[in-house]
Formats: C-alpha cells, sequence, structure tokens
C-alpha cells in the first residue's frame, strides 16, 4: 500500500517459533483473511494480504534483534512484526482512535489466544515523522488470572 493511501499503521509484535508461512496460515483461517502473498529480502521475509481496506503485513526477520535495530519500540524477545494499514478508503470512522480501541485489541488478543502467547502494540503510524509510542500487552486468555 502506498504511504500516501494510509490512515494509520498500528504496529504488533509477538514471539513466536512457527515458520512465517505457518503464522499466516494460521492467522488467515482465525481471522478469515484471503491467501497472503510471500516475498523476502536479505534480512526479513514476509507475507501480507489486504481484506476490506486493511492490509495485514506480518514481518519474521531472519536474525534475532532485528525488529529491534529497525524499531527501539518493539519489546525485547519479539521475533515476529505484525503491521495493520489502515486505508484512506476506509470509513472516516476507522481512524487513530478506532485502530486504537477498536482494531488493535480484535487482532491482538486473536493472535494471543492463537499463539498462547504475548501480543504488544507498541506503536502506532499517524504519518511521516508522526508516530505514538504504545505499551499495551495483550495476553492469552488462557495465562489471565
Amino acid at each position: 500500500m502506498d504511504f500516501s493511501q494510509i490512515r494509520v499503521m498500528e504496529h504488533l509484535a509477538i514471539d513466536c517459533p512457527l515458520s512465517l508461512r505457518d503464522f499466516c496460515d494460521a492467522m488467515q483461517q482465525r481471522f478469515e483473511l484471503p491467501d497472503f502473498e510471500f516475498d523476502a529480502e536479505n534480512e526479513t521475509e514476509w507475507g501480507l494480504v489486504e481484506h476490506e481496506g486493511i492490509e495485514y503485513n506480518v514481518s519474521r526477520p531472519f536474525e534475532v534483534g532485528t525488529l529491534q535495530s529497525w524499531d527501539q519500540s518493539v519489546p525485547e524477545g519479539c521475533n515476529v512484526g505484525v503491521s495493520l494499514l489502515v486505508s484512506q478508503e476506509c470509513p472516516p470512522t476507522q481512524d487513530v482512535e478506532w485502530g486504537s480501541a477498536t482494531l488493535v485489541p480484535h487482532v491482538a488478543e486473536g493472535l494471543a489466544d492463537l499463539f498462547g502467547s504475548t501480543v504488544y502494540h507498541h506503536r502506532s503510524w499517524l504519518g511521516v515523522g508522526e508516530n505514538v509510542i504504545r505499551t499495551k500487552v495483550f495476553y492469552p486468555k488462557s495465562k489471565q488470572a
């Protein structure tokens, strides 16, 4: 998705031992998404899919610590980044408040339960040079009190 077409981008991170394809396959089934497209470069591999104006972009770098070197807001120990890109073409109500209050909890809680692992909402991108650091943590239901 072209950056000029993005209203907001939410960034999640998780530690998961699965391969990128297995992670994306499980995510596809959990959220009833179309098939992911896959690609790679020298530092990372990724899968992405667009559904109902939202791009789900999953990055799994080859080396431990790469996510943290790219983005200091990524918690230590996380090896998979999930970016949720909300298109400008989505209804105006799907804004930054909606992203943090509705989209992020839906996806993060789903991933936490699916993989039995903590999911971190660590950053919201609002535009070029405009970021909000987040510290919301989502735990799998099986590990909650």
